[in-house]
């Protein structure tokens, strides 16, 4: 007679069923990970590519993101006391501040560089993780509260495959969303079996995806409060001391935050990030209304958003007629899934809806006000990943229900069927592709920087030219890219919030090669090469960068299109400290030593005339160069030189359609120099065309100090904005006597 098996061995062969199951799911999931991503994730030299009208800004935000993720492993392996000084825009500090951080995922892309060298090989393997893990964690949930490991299966494959996700691979950081799932399952591992562990397990995971994403870490923690009250509302004893567990660990998960949060603090305190104008984030919000659509359907996927509709279309049939309904024995974590998602519908809608002409205040106005940072989150439309969790989770515990009564075989077969829903709706078709140039396809010019000693920085032309130079901004990050194959210091760069320096070195980059802006980058970036890539020289960038001998310069070394020069002789000064210095706090004087204080009433008599622009320009998000004559009337010297933007004279723009509609400013342009009292001066702008109606467009140029509300001088020009194939801009004729602006 054969003895019964003991309860620890029944335990044990069911932690090895569930282990086997969670392995199996995670099989899957990584087979599933290289169609979703097909071509470029098998591809030996690919980087996603998002052609069209955007594309370059999509491009952009991908090359920036692949730079983040390499600079941190490569700081981390090499340096971790620079881990929030990139090398960009040299020599600017905390340069990862103005974006995200990723650091959540160092156990994986520090070991891709340390045994690859590649930034390609790296960016695979954080987005293989971030996919195969986020379906992991929430086959956990769902397995958890159902003990079905198919709807367990069907609901990790909802939450890491869909469309948007499959399309989002230019802003990685929303991929690494595994932790919002474990999250909310240690919360009810807590409340289940009050073991510390746990909540150790909580505030791990509130810190991890606060690590992987800003956004989604400041959805996690305001959601995982919502979903632990709820669930607590379901206990019917010692729920204080519940209560206790959960806020010492969310406590205990934000102060761990603090050591990486610092940096992104003190960029706040010195004005590098901003609070955004609640109007502006109305922009960029969702009515409730508008889930009903396929922007919504793109985020949440078709299978899991029509097995919860189909769902509840049943339970209300069934009420309707009466039937009575066995309580499901998930139904408690039903209705905190609800919450959660009910709380991200609310939150995506902004700071307030307009209903019927009326404004409604709503929630997120509150929390802008006082949750310190969350004013910096400016798209609240992606609150939409909560909801999208909620409903992912949602559609497993749904199948759990549905194959009750099934067998295992027949269960297993309907949430592969659905789950292999998920993967072919998630990628319907390759995403288009460009060459990466990494790893052993680098182009030669950039291995060979890598062998040319000391620590010069480097700068490569056409480079950017401000903050809404969208095609500038491609550039510069995909020379940050290629800087992952030489680690020097480069002038270029591209983040979200750019450090106060980056105008200074683009107002220099513009001039170049003049040889007052060449001395000035010596000066405040220890410029010693510059790369000159004239296969993508534009307009007259083209004039101005003759092939040859150059002041200043000497051709060092040409790869076919793209030519290296030295920069000669030393700096007349080494301002790099000066200039990192003054990035911190506003300065009562310039480079040069001018005042920066308000100019006086008898200091802003000036002159402003356009002496050369544009006569007509494509909507294209490319900055055209202006030139402009400036006159300083006064007996005082205007500031200009400086790093902050408080108290210099800038000029900026704005353009006003043929129907008189006026757009915001453009990103001011900076001077090379003070400007000499009684002196007058030629000096150049960048702007970029703006996008909209057809025909004549007024564009004004405004010479200002900043704080200032009024203008010194405005100048305006009629430049002819053409429709998309109507032919190339032409240059503006010399400006006639008509042309010159108004001075005050």
């Amino acid at each position: 007679m054969t003895a019964a098996p003991s309860p620890a061995a029944d335990a044990t062969a069911r932690g090895g069923h569930a282990l086997l199951a969670v392995l199996a799911a995670a099989l899957v999931y990584a087979l599933a990970t290289p169609f979703v991503l097909r071509p470029w994730f098998l591809g030996h030299d690919l980087l996603p590519h998002s052609p069209g009208a955007i594309g370059s800004m999509i491009d952009a935000d991908l090359y920036l993101n692949v730079w983040i993720l390499a600079w941190i492993a490569h700081a981390a392996l090499v340096d971790p006391s620079r881990l929030y000084d990139g090398n960009v825009f040299h020599p600017a500090a905390n340069t990862i501040a103005g974006s995200e951080n990723m650091l959540a995922h160092l156990p994986v892309t520090a070991p891709a560089l340390a045994l690859s060298g590649s930034a390609l090989f790296l960016l695979k393997a954080y987005v293989f993780e971030c996919f195969v893990l986020s379906g992991v964690a929430m086959f956990l949930y769902v397995r958890h509260h159902t003990r079905s490991a198919p709807a367990a299966f069907l609901a990790g494959a909802a939450y890491t495959f869909t469309f948007f996700r499959a399309s989002t691979i230019p802003q990685p950081q929303y991929l690494g969303i595994q932790f919002l799932p474990l999250a909310l399952l240690c919360v009810d591992l807590w409340l289940e079996r009050r073991r510390v562990v746990w909540l150790a397990g909580l505030a791990l995971a509130i810190g991890l995806q606060a690590l992987s994403c800003v956004y989604v870490g400041f959805f996690t923690l305001i959601v995982v409060p919502v979903y632990a009250l709820v669930r607590l509302a379901s206990l019917r004893e010692r729920r204080g001391a519940a209560a206790g567990g959960l806020v010492a660990a969310l406590a205990g998960g934000v102060v761990a935050l603090v050591p990486a949060a610092l940096p992104y603090l003190h960029a706040r305190a010195e004005g590098i990030i901003p609070r955004h104008d609640p109007a502006l984030i109305r922009l960029v919000s969702w009515a409730p209304w508008e889930y009903a659509s396929w922007g919504f359907l793109e985020r949440a996927g078709l299978v899991p958003v029509a097995l919860v509709l189909a769902d509840l279309a049943a339970r209300v049939v069934a009420r309707l007629r009466g039937d009575a309904q066995e309580r499901a024995a998930t139904a408690d974590v039903e209705r905190a899934l609800w919450c959660v998602a009910l709380v991200g519908v609310v939150l995506s809608a902004g700071p307030s809806l307009d209903v019927a002409g009326v404004s409604i205040p709503l929630p997120y106005r509150a929390l802008y006000e006082l949750v310190p940072g969350f004013s910096s989150i400016r798209v609240p439309i992606r609150f939409a990943i909560v909801v999208a969790a909620a409903v992912a989770a949602l559609s497993g515990l749904v199948v759990a229900r549905w194959t009750r009564t099934l067998g295992a075989r027949a269960s297993l077969a309907l949430a592969g069927a659905l789950a292999l829903g998920c993967v072919v709706s998630a990628a319907p078709r390759p995403v288009p592709v460009v060459a990466a140039g990494l790893g052993d396809a680098a182009p030669p010019l950039y291995t060979w920087l890598a062998r040319q000693p000391g620590d010069g920085s480097v700068l490569e032309i056409p480079g950017t030219a401000g903050g809404d130079d969208v095609v500038g901004n491609a550039s510069s990050g995909r020379y940050m890219v290629s800087s992952t194959i030489h680690w020097k210091p480069i002038v270029n760069g591209w983040t979200a919030y750019p450090p106060h320096v980056a105008p200074l070195l683009a107002a220099a980059i513009r001039d170049l090669p003049d040889p007052r802006a060449l001395a000035l980058l010596k000066e405040v970036s220890g410029l010693e090469w510059i790369v000159v890539h004239r296969d993508q020289l534009i307009a007259d960038d083209t004039t101005r960068w003759p092939r040859g001998t150059l002041p200043g310069l000497t051709l060092v070394e040409s790869f076919g299109d793209s030519d290296v020069y030295r920069v000669d002789g030393r700096a007349a000064r080494d301002l790099r400290a000066d200039v990192v210095a003054r990035g911190h706090a506003p300065a009562a004087t310039t480079l040069h030593g001018a005042s920066t204080a308000p100019l006086a009433p008898a200091c802003r008599a000036a002159g402003l005339a356009i002496t050369d622009a544009p006569a007509r320009v494509l909507p294209i998000p490319a900055a055209r160069r202006v030139t402009v004559r400036i006159t300083n009337r006064s007996a005082c010297a205007w500031p200009a030189l400086g790093v902050r933007a408080e108290g210099l004279v800038t000029l900026g723009y704005r353009w006003t359609s043929p129907s008189g509609k006026s757009d915001p400013p453009g990103a001011p342009s900076r001077l090379l120099d003070d400007v000499p009292a009684g002196a007058t001066v030629d000096a150049a702008m960048l702007v970029t065309p703006p996008v909209g109606e057809p025909g004549p467009w007024r564009l004004d140029v405004v010479l200002q100090q900043d704080g200032l509300d009024t203008p010194l001088a405005v100048a305006s020009r009629t430049v002819e904005l053409r429709a998309p194939g109507s032919g190339a801009p032409r240059r503006a004729p010399p400006a006639q006597p008509g042309d010159a602006g108004s001075s005050s």
